[in-house]
């Protein structure tokens, strides 16, 4: 009988173990599990991220002439040296022009001048007329021949008349335009130039002349561009813009490999590109390439990572852990044992992973990462880092 009384305290026991170990583990079950990183002193590096293109830093468009292209001496992807010659032109003779022009303006000139003697003599003889005309009148009683001169004197007079203000005006016009005209002709010959000539070593990489064709004046004949001296070139918003500066260290990268830039320029306005879409108000900026990149094609795309802030010495916690009320206020969910604590913090520098916290929290203290809305201040949780 002892031994079955001690069977039966023993299957108690163990029953009531059993009981007690499912209510614990659903309980445990019911408890959320939460990542954390302490807070730790350390750099921030701030990175404005955008992108780039690739220019070269010494490119020229060289014009030509509107004559026929005698001989082309380069194609595209042409490494050139300053001083070789690119293309040729048939000389023209404008000497003739010139001449004509010149011609033209002297004629104009003469016409110009006789009709202002003409104008002059006319205003001459008027003022003596009626200076003759005023003396006769004087005379209260003219004898028969005064009276007979004053008639034909008055007749002379009024068939008299000056040339007209808009006849003189015409003549300068016509002077003036005959001047245009020679300095024009005067430019192009000093100007006719029968070659293009490289400025500067580069490579070719444009070409718009044929050999035997007319060349257009308007349109560039060839480009040339120094691809072994490159920068970056890229557009900043009002925002961005207000953070970079010339001198700032920049991360160029392009496909597997990066390199190391510096913002050497920053335009002195902004300007505004009209689209279907509206107007984009952009400030440009310019990015010296500091490595060797000879991967680097002019007019590729490249990411750009520009140092904008930086700091050493502060505690940090993850980006992630930072969560912000409707009126801009940061605060974190400490781990305290196995409760959470709300705090409120104070923020300072950023990065894309970390945030730097002047106030708050203290080092070392477990901040939770990616809080879902069941964490809240008071809430027991277990850390995923102590769960065996």
């Amino acid at each position: 009988m002892k031994k079955k009384y001690i069977v039966w305290i023993l299957i108690v026991v163990l029953l009531g173990g059993g009981y007690y170990a499912v209510r614990r583990g659903r309980k445990d079950r019911n408890i959320i599990t939460v990542k954390t990183s302490a807070a730790q002193v350390g750099e921030i590096k701030s990175y404005l991220s955008t992108t780039a293109t690739i220019q070269s830093k010494n490119s020229k468009d060289y014009f030509g002439q509107q004559a026929k292209v005698k001989k082309v001496n380069v194609k595209v992807g042409d490494s050139v040296k300053a001083g070789t010659v690119m293309v040729e032109y048939e000389a023209q003779d404008l000497d003739t022009a010139v001449k004509q022009a010149q011609l033209q303006y002297d004629n104009a000139a003469l016409s110009r001048n006789d009709l202002y003697n003409q104008n002059d003599s006319i205003n001459s003889k008027i003022a003596d007329l009626d200076k003759q005309i005023n003396d006769l009148s004087s005379n209260p009683k003219p004898d028969a021949t005064a009276a007979t001169t004053l008639s034909t004197l008055k007749s002379q007079r009024a068939a008299l008349s000056p040339i007209s203000n808009e006849k003189l005006k015409q003549a300068d016009n016509a002077v003036s335009l005959a001047k245009l005209t020679l300095d024009s002709a005067k430019q192009k010959q000093s100007s006719n130039i029968t070659t293009i000539t490289a400025d500067f070593d580069g490579v070719v990489t444009a070409l718009n002349v044929v050999e035997g064709q007319m060349g257009n004046a308007a349109q560039p004949a060839v480009t040339v561009q120094d691809t072994s001296n490159l920068k970056a070139v890229l557009s900043l918003g009002k925002f961005d813009a207000a953070k970079v500066k010339v001198g700032q260290d920049v991360v160029i990268t392009s496909g597997s490999s990066t390199y190391k830039g510096k913002v050497s320029f920053l335009d002195p306005a902004a300007g505004k590109a009209m689209s279907a879409s509206g107007g984009d108000t952009t400030l440009g900026a310019e990015i010296d390439i500091l490595d060797k990149a000879a991967d680097l094609k002019i007019n590729f795309d490249v990411d750009v990572d520009i140092l904008v802030g930086q700091a050493e010495n502060v505690l940090m916690v993850p980006a992630e852990s930072v969560k912000s009320t409707k009126d801009n206020k940061s605060y974190v969910y400490v781990l305290e044992g196995n409760v959470v604590h709300e705090k409120n913090i104070s923020t300072s520098i950023q990065s894309d992973t970390e945030v730097g916290v002047s106030d708050g929290i203290k080092s070392g203290e477990k901040v939770i990462l990616n809080p879902s809305t069941s964490i809240q201040d008071g809430v027991k949780v277990k850390d995923a880092a102590e769960v065996k």
